[in-house]
């Protein structure tokens, strides 16, 4: 294998080394500039342009040899990576969004204590991605998507905003549901794609923290099977409420 790999480097320096020969004996022959004695002279330069040219050649091909493994390796530790940073839960939703089009099923949840709510309202819910993003959901939960919420008291004018942009006719595509927040819960959103892949994002939660939680995604089977099964849990514990004119569960 390394002798291979020294054959593959010298090859092309040798080739260059004949193509500049080549050069200086042609040129010395055909003497275009008619330097007669001197012909040697514009030929030797000429050889010397073709070997940097063959040498500048090879120089790309190796660095683009490297950066193509390069690429390679990338893609191979980030698929054996179980967690990878998203960002701000504000550049998370974008993501979230961004991706509406090729998503089968969504399991979304919204936690928040009252006195945390003015930070979120101001560093998410308040946004302009944020409050767009409704109508895109609305609006691909008509063509199909199925988006399930689990939020508490805090979330259900969100919930209202999303289920007054869904006609009655298809509103069984987006179900929400409410919990009383007794105890802190991890806020996670799992994203199932059409493809059916799955991803989930969680450490959405601005508690305790002076700046803004790091959103971490994560396409781990047993991660993603951890959180499928608290989103069932807290499903199973929540109610409709019908303030939300929330229709049934899709569930």
């Amino acid at each position: 294998m390394n002798t291979n790999r020294k054959w593959k480097r010298i090859i092309p320096i040798i080739v260059s080394i004949l193509l500049a020969v080549i050069a200086f004996v042609f040129g010395t022959f055909w003497d275009p500039f008619n330097y007669k004695a001197l012909s040697s002279i514009p030929a030797f330069l000429f050889s010397i342009v073709v070997l940097l040219i063959g040498q500048i050649i090879s120089i790309q091909s190796e660095v683009d040899k490297v950066s193509d493994t390069s690429d390679i390796i990338c893609d191979t530790v980030k698929s054996y990576i179980h967690v990878t940073k998203i960002g701000t839960p504000k550049k998370a939703w974008e993501y979230v969004i961004s991706r509406l089009s090729v998503m089968d099923y969504v399991q979304n949840t919204s936690f928040n204590y009252e006195d945390e709510i003015d930070q979120t309202e101001y560093r998410l819910y308040g946004s302009e991605i944020y409050q767009k993003s409704f109508k895109e959901i609305a609006s691909y939960i008509k063509k199909g998507l199925q988006w399930q919420d689990i939020g508490d008291k805090t979330a259900v004018e969100r919930f209202r905003s999303i289920t007054n942009l869904i006609p009655d006719n298809i509103r069984g595509s987006y179900a929400c549901r409410l919990i009383s927040q007794a105890e802190p819960q991890l806020g996670f959103i799992i994203l199932t794609y059409k493809d059916g892949t799955k991803e989930v994002l969680f450490n959405w939660d601005f508690r305790d923290i002076p700046q803004d939680p790091v959103v971490l995604l994560s396409r781990d089977e047993e991660i993603i099977n951890m959180f499928a099964a608290q989103h069932r849990g807290l499903w199973r514990v929540s109610t409709e409420h019908y303030d939300t004119k929330a229709t049934r569960s899709t569930s």
